[in-house]
């Protein structure tokens, strides 16, 4: 089958794990022996062979800027002013003939078996590239990796309500609907947003293979504490740097960058390290006495977690979001978000295991986690597609 995947940007420009879980499926699916086309927005108009995926970058001034603005490798100023991002929010949610013929005319050239959307394709007519996609009679999914069709982020979540409307109605040109998470894919579900045929739950890729687990692996560790994503408030940033400090010997170790990055490092709260490249941040993992998300908002899935497992080193989340999936609702692990106390207990009980007792935690948390493998989420993705043609 010829899968079509529209994208707003696409591996090595990384925003977040999405582009990471992206070029994972895409990969996956050529290494089947499916034909992969990706289209996603550069800094120049570009045809690539990446892995087996042909991938077509364009160049749209303005929105090209801001989406190499987010992204990790690049330098780009973001071009865009809160005022013209909710202007162009329009395009989004109603029919737009510009968009609609553009999408039309790509889909038309590419005469794919199915079309998908790997990211929300914010400011890029999202609606009207489903509705090309129907009105050619061809099969178009969608997988929501965060909450962007359910929340608008302007007016303190004043325009919510009617983004979901509008969302929900745009979703019937879907075939199918998939989401990393029952969480998230539940919440789109409850708002009207959902597939005609089916809806599915596909859990993110672990990513390393996993770690042989040895006493002298288990020795090597250091007295560090890990968190790797967004250095953020609503990421519980402040809560484990506090729950750390409370706590004898232990290194605080955050790797990442965001709003709070500076303030955190001139502070000495933590030791702040920027992004790196997933080797690298592997390595870290391997040292680490527990990776930690202490989230305070609802993560769609919470990747780094499953990462740590395979790393060899214990995780610990917040109970927001889908992190409680990935960690099988196990609550020696899981704490109530933003509770120092609950934290720091959690931090302090994995530090004081023995070395055969940490090797017993961390095949309990691997136990779960066959759920995460490259290859489930290779074969999940396959079936998904072949579904709709079914």
């Amino acid at each position: 089958m010829k899968i079509v995947i529209f994208a707003e940007t696409y591996y090595p420009d990384v925003m977040g794990g999405g582009e990471f879980s992206t070029k994972q499926m895409a990969e996956g699916l050529a290494e089947r022996g499916h034909e992969v086309v990706v289209y996603c927005l550069g800094t120049e108009v570009a045809k690539e062979d990446i892995r087996g995926v042909c991938v077509k970058r364009k160049y749209l001034k303005g929105l090209s800027e801001h989406f190499m603005s987010l992204c990790r490798n690049t330098t780009v100023a973001d071009p865009f002013t809160r005022l013209s991002k909710i202007s162009r929010k329009w395009g989004d949610l109603y029919p737009d003939r510009k968009w609609y013929e553009t999408y039309r005319s790509l889909i038309t050239k590419e005469k794919p078996d199915l079309v998908h959307t790997a990211a929300p394709m914010s400011y890029l007519g999202r609606a009207n590239l489903w509705r090309a996609a129907y009105d050619l009679k061809i099969p178009v999914s969608h997988v929501a990796r965060g909450p962007l069709l359910l929340e608008i982020g302007f007016l303190g979540g004043r325009l919510d309500a009617w983004n979901k409307k509008r969302n929900a109605k745009a979703s019937s040109c879907l075939t199918a609907l998939a989401a990393p998470s029952s969480y998230m894919l539940n919440a789109h579900l409850k708002a009207g947003i959902k597939g005609r045929r089916f809806n599915d739950v596909i859990y993110n890729s672990a990513g390393p293979v996993p770690e042989e687990i040895t006493e002298d692996f288990i020795k090597q560790k250091e007295n560090m504490i890990l968190y790797a994503g967004e250095i953020s408030s609503k990421k519980g940033i402040s809560t484990l740097c506090d729950a750390v400090a409370g706590l004898d010997g232990l290194r605080t170790v955050l790797i990442g960058s965001g709003p709070l990055a500076e303030d955190i490092r001139r502070e000495g709260r933590a030791e702040v390290l920027g992004w790196m490249e997933q080797e690298d941040l592997f390595s870290y993992m391997k040292k680490a006495k527990a990776v930690v998300l202490p989230s305070v908002w609802n993560e769609p899935f919470g990747r780094i977690l499953t990462e740590a497992v395979n790393c060899g080193t214990i995780a610990i989340g917040s109970d927001r979001g889908g992190i409680p999936e990935v960690l099988a609702h196990d609550e020696d692990y899981i704490f109530k978000s933003g509770d120092l106390a609950g934290l720091r207990h959690r931090i302090k009980r994995v530090t004081e295991l023995t070395s055969s007792g940490y090797m017993e935690e961390i095949e309990k948390q691997r136990s779960f986690s066959c759920n995460y493998t490259d290859e489930a989420y290779k074969e999940k993705w396959e079936k998904f597609f072949l579904q709709q043609l079914g």
